[in-house]
């Protein structure tokens, strides 16, 4: 092959391998946007959005906008790209790290116990979590507990002082005798416990609520999983990812656009590959949460994304973004992907968050109105079942299904 011709197949094999990586990284929506944009630019390549979806360009842009801006886990994945890139040992940690993260912001289980999920020495869980503090935005992600989601806070804006330390460490005593009581604790002057109180009001208790946000209202799902024997007949919706077409090129035409028409094959190409993985990832999902899909929350069962990335061989950063927006629709409804990951605050638990929450809201439900159970004795209720779980853990469980604390319900008794 004459040295021209090598460099140029040289270059198509790398652009070509290039859109893979780059498709395999977009999320459902961005990708639409992608394709919608690469149309406009590329006259040999048609786009013809599915008749059913009525879904404009227009409307794609805005989806991925929409998308993208619920995405937490996206967020602290992209802030911590180049911590996980380098791998080893720490990327792995970090990993751990983003799949403890709960919508608040908060870790949801101790350092402790993921190093013995691990097997690893918690202080190499605790140098980690301190490194992902400082590299993520806003301060206060990765925060065992309120006060040192606010310590983070207070810290980044340079108002971490002794005074301030002093009420932050004494602030539990506010909640039972208000600010007198911490006043007496702390043995500041009162001006100063208000105006340090006045600080930590402007901050944020739960700083990953912000990007919290429920994508089944906001659009049409990309998967519609059907019955089908004892399986599931597993449909992609995307509204422009199955009408891709490329242009004849006309006869005399020159280099501008045959080199066109091989960015437009290269682009499907691409795109058939990205597809591939895709029904791999949502077809491991499907078939570990097949009763999910068939019962109900109460029958999810425990899953990571780093089991998909293991079983289908991409890596965790793929399965993720392929994740990210990405809505399924079943007999039940339709569910953010994303949603069927995770578990309760212990590497022993066997139950999923959806089921423990399924199992809260049962107990409650029997509960004399007039002796609500309250936190406390909740958690001792589902430890005893075999549970393990933290009260603290227990109590944000109960806020989410929007179930009042135990002195408001028996005051609505």
């Amino acid at each position: 092959m004459r040295p021209g011709l090598h460099l140029r197949a040289r270059q198509s094999q790398v652009f070509r391998l290039g859109q893979v990586v780059s498709l395999l990284q977009m999320s459902a929506a961005e990708l639409d946007a992608h394709l919608a944009e690469a149309a406009g630019d590329n006259p040999m390549l048609l786009l013809r959005p599915r008749r059913h979806s009525g879904v404009s360009a227009t409307d794609v842009l805005e989806m991925t906008a929409v998308a993208e801006a619920g995405s937490l886990y996206e967020h602290v994945f992209a802030a911590l790209a180049g911590l996980i890139a380098e791998g080893g040992l720490m990327a792995r940690v970090i990993t751990a790290l983003i799949e403890e993260l709960e919508p608040s912001g908060w870790l949801g289980r101790s350092p402790v116990e993921i190093a013995g999920a691990l097997g690893l020495r918690p202080e190499l869980i605790e140098a980690a979590l301190r490194l992902v503090q400082k590299r993520v935005e806003p301060a206060g992600l990765f925060a065992r507990d309120l006060q040192e989601c606010l310590r983070l806070q207070l810290e980044d804006r340079g108002q971490m002082g002794a005074e301030m330390a002093l009420v932050l460490t004494h602030l539990p005593v506010l909640e039972r005798g208000g600010a007198p009581a911490l006043v007496a604790a702390t043995g500041l002057a009162p001006d100063v416990v208000q105006t340090c109180l006045s600080e930590i009001r402007r901050l944020d208790p739960k700083p990953g609520s912000r990007f919290a946000g429920d994508p089944t209202l906001m659009r049409e799902p990309d998967v519609r999983l059907t019955p089908a024997g004892e399986g599931w007949e597993i449909e992609f919706l995307s509204a422009l990812q199955g009408g891709l077409d490329v242009e004849r090129l006309p006869r005399g035409s020159g280099p501008e656009s045959r080199e066109a028409l091989a960015k437009a094959r290269a682009l499907i190409q691409a795109l058939d590959i990205r597809r591939s993985a895709l029904r791999q990832v949502v077809g491991e999902i499907v078939a570990r949460q097949a009763d999910f899909f068939h019962e109900g929350p109460a029958a999810l069962v425990p899953m990571t994304m780093s089991e998909i990335a293991g079983t289908t061989g991409f890596h965790l950063s793929t399965v993720s973004r392929v994740l990210s927006g990405l809505l399924i629709e079943g007999p039940n409804g339709i569910t953010a992907a994303r949603s069927l990951f995770g578990g309760t605050a212990s590497a022993r638990a066997s139950q999923s968050k959806p089921q423990v929450q399924a199992r809260i809201r049962a107990l409650l439900a029997e509960e004399d109105p007039r002796k609500p159970v309250s936190d406390r004795h909740l958690t001792a209720l589902l430890q005893a079942e075999g549970i393990a779980i933290s009260r603290r853990v227990v109590s944000n469980y109960r806020q989410e299904i929007g179930i009042l604390p135990a002195a408001r319900r028996r005051m609505r008794a």
